[in-house]
């Protein structure tokens, strides 16, 4: 089989190819790639029993995943909530969260909230000499304030620790549902 042809296969279809019957709220279905075409071919489970002798390329169970009934979160409503979860971290300014500041404040420069202004260099003088201390200084687009964040070096665990926990944060903001009734008269 030509490469070509592997990028044309379909996406499953909503009826069984032989009887017409309905894949689309069936969890589980057979499906085959033919020899002859390279086609994608869908079938329920009766039909497959009557069609699964004859001969095709590939064969496999085809899963269908549930819509997510949550409604998706918009570009302004996820980076409100992204700002507001920022702006609660940065009023605590605790060393436990310099990490996720220093993260989300990327995400945030990603998403057009934040705009970046530079860096600055603070040094502190203690027992053991000087520290230089590097931070990294954003505006909000919105507001005008300036933040500064304790610059990080890039971590692939707190990086993936920390996307999870703005993921649950996010999924714990979700909007409430409209009932159909309501969306329909607005």
């Amino acid at each position: 089989m030509e490469k070509d042809q592997y990028l044309n296969i379909s996406r499953p279809g909503k009826a069984c190819l032989l009887c017409g019957k309905s894949l689309v709220e069936i969890k589980k279905h057979p499906s085959i790639l033919s020899n002859e075409d390279a086609s994608r071919k869908d079938f329920c489970k009766d039909c497959w029993e009557r069609y699964k002798d004859k001969s095709y390329f590939s064969y496999w169970i085809t899963k269908r995943l549930a819509p997510d009934p949550r409604q998706p979160l918009s570009r302004k409503e996820r980076n409100d909530l992204l700002l507001r979860m920022f702006e609660s971290l940065y009023r605590v300014a605790d060393e436990t969260n310099t990490y996720m500041l220093f993260y989300l404040a990327h995400l945030l420069m990603r998403y057009k909230v934040f705009n970046w202004k530079g860096s600055e260099v603070e040094s502190e003088g203690g027992e053991n000499g000087t520290i230089e201390k590097s931070f990294l200084v954003f505006e909000n687009k919105n507001t005008g304030e300036e933040v500064r964040i304790l610059d990080q070096t890039l971590d692939g665990e707190k990086v993936s620790s920390s996307q999870k926990q703005i993921e649950e944060y996010l999924n714990q903001n979700l909007p409430e549902e409209k009932p159909e009734e309501e969306s329909r008269q607005q």
